[in-house]
């Protein structure tokens, strides 16, 4: 609805906090978002101020708080409100922030209870979400869209492209792939591992497993060359200890590529072992997991997440979502 103006209160340095911007701007005449604002809770109330301050001046008609931390928090009580305010959950926010306390909960609690309107990604965590909503809150279920990637001929290949941080335990999956290689009727698959933040000691695993001519270490790619992975790879994985639902998955599967995914509650309803996913359980993740891949269906799997992905992950459907939201509050 031209003339309605949106602020967006998120990290700017973030390219999810963009990509929500892109995805909604056009419905809005002028969008802001909440820039050179320092949210630490050592400058609490100078934050406090300056939001008060940038909210009096830009007068929003309605207002995105993306992702449920303190800078919510901080933007809940500056704003007026009667402005219409849509919570974005968006995973950690939702799944961690309660856990870490009393005041973490309480935070979580506010920032729902002074919204009007509320998203989450995925199923699960619409369900964890409405714990700490107010009751009968209707929560929509959208993310931020992909752009779908038109598979090209696969290869042998297993991507992987999440950062080397322990919590996604690369280090797991190179060790299975020394196990899946060993085997000869798999000496011709290639593990190509993208992100970045450990390469160096990556690499020196993969020397001391012996496969390093079987493992291909990126570091950080283009988006272009991060999509052409997609594109060949025939296997993409993904075990990390937590998560939410990636973007970087519904990519994935869009490209046609078995998923091969721990065994995590934000995948509930989306993600079923051995009908579209290889999942892969905790006690499993020591073994060789990448042996299952080839004795599964991969065809069915593949036909069933190209309708998944439309359901869920298709870009025009998700910002028809959101701009139904914006629909109700401002007509």
């Amino acid at each position: 609805m031209k003339g309605n103006r949106l602020l967006v209160v998120g990290n700017p340095e973030s390219i999810l906090t963009r990509n929500l911007m892109k995805l909604v701007s056009g419905y809005f005449s002028r969008t802001c978002l909440t820039e050179n604002i320092d949210y630490s809770f050592g400058n609490f109330f100078k934050a406090l101020i300056q939001t008060k301050r940038l909210m009096k001046e830009y007068e929003p008609d309605f207002i995105i708080l993306y992702q449920l931390n303190l800078t919510a928090f901080i933007a809940t009580l500056a704003k007026n409100r009667n402005i219409p305010t849509l919570a974005v959950g968006i995973g950690s926010d939702i799944l961690l922030m309660p856990k870490r306390g009393l005041v973490y909960r309480g935070m979580l609690r506010y920032i729902l209870k002074r919204s009007h309107y509320y998203n989450a990604g995925s199923p699960y965590l619409a369900e964890m979400m409405r714990k700490y909503c107010p009751p009968y809150s209707e929560i929509v279920i959208a993310n931020l869209g992909i752009n779908p990637i038109r598979p090209a001929e696969k290869k042998n290949i297993i991507y992987s492209n999440r950062l080397h941080r322990s919590l996604y335990r690369i280090d797991e999956i190179i060790r299975a792939f020394s196990k899946f290689v060993s085997k000869g009727e798999n000496d011709d698959w290639m593990l190509v591992v993208a992100g970045y933040g450990r390469e160096r000691e990556l690499s020196e695993l993969c020397e001391s497993l012996n496969i390093s001519d079987k493992v291909r270490i990126t570091s950080w790619l283009s988006p272009e060359e991060n999509n052409e992975y997609y594109a060949v790879s025939r296997v993409y994985v993904s075990i990390p200890e937590s998560d939410s639902f990636p973007i970087s998955l519904w990519e994935a599967m869009s490209a046609g590529c078995l998923p091969v995914v721990s065994d995590l509650p934000a995948y509930r309803g989306i993600i079923k072992d051995n009908e579209n996913a290889v999942v892969v359980k905790d006690s499993e993740i020591k073994g060789d997991f990448f042996e299952r891949i080839r004795k599964v269906d991969y065809e069915k799997m593949i036909r069933a997440n190209k309708l998944l992905v439309a359901e869920f992950a298709d870009k025009e459907t998700n910002r028809r979502k959101f701009c139904s939201i914006f629909d109700k509050a401002l007509r």
